[in-house]
């Protein structure tokens, strides 16, 4: 019976993650990852049964953790008791620690998944924040032209690709939770104005 090692398991994650992130998922075969990791093709399926196996592995968790951020964030309402600089504050925290934490593994899923079930995950998380956006805009008026809609797409897309924009530079943990910073009080100013206008 075949005994299978935590260590030679850690090098073909190490192996795969990396072959992932400079290849993209479909661009990676279990040839290389096999050889990377120094071990044969037929033991490395006794590892994973498949290359998609792999890719989970390495992501299901990241991926659970950025909804439970954006459902932490969409608890959130934009009313006449909104405190901007409270809100800065929470989502900063709540994204500095998803982004840093699960910096590569939030890259695989966005940007190297296409072939897997990952692939529309950021087109997925823009239209939650533009239904998110809509919801509160229309709790208080509903008096926005149809083409004024198009608005909430455009912003929700570069807060998103603004946030993968910061963390595709492989830089300090201690950069990236500046930029994020510096961001959101951008994004949620810019809102809170926004919103200002429609409730006042």
């Amino acid at each position: 019976m075949q005994v299978l090692k935590d260590e030679t398991r850690e090098k073909i994650l190490r192996a795969a993650k990396n072959f992932f992130l400079d290849n993209g998922f479909e661009r990676t075969s279990m040839n290389m990852i096999a050889k990377e990791a120094g071990v044969s093709k037929s033991n490395l399926y006794n590892y994973f049964p498949s290359k998609e196996e792999i890719f989970y592995h390495l992501t299901d968790k990241a991926y659970t953790r950025i909804e439970r951020t954006f459902e932490n964030l969409f608890q959130h309402d934009c009313g006449e008791d909104f405190d901007p600089e409270r809100f800065i504050l929470l989502m900063a925290k709540e994204l500095m620690e998803l982004l840093t934490e699960y910096r590569e593994e939030i890259l695989l899923i966005v940007d190297c998944s296409r072939g897997t079930r990952f692939e529309k995950t950021k087109d997925m998380f823009i239209n939650r924040m533009e239904e998110h956006s809509i919801r509160e805009l229309q709790q208080y008026r509903s008096f926005m032209k149809n083409d004024d809609w198009f608005f909430i797409h455009y912003v929700s897309t570069s807060l998103i690709e603004g946030l993968l924009e910061i963390i595709r530079h492989n830089k300090s943990d201690a950069w990236i939770r500046n930029n994020i910073k510096m961001l959101v009080t951008y994004y949620v100013h810019g809102y809170s104005h926004f919103f200002a206008d429609f409730i006042s």
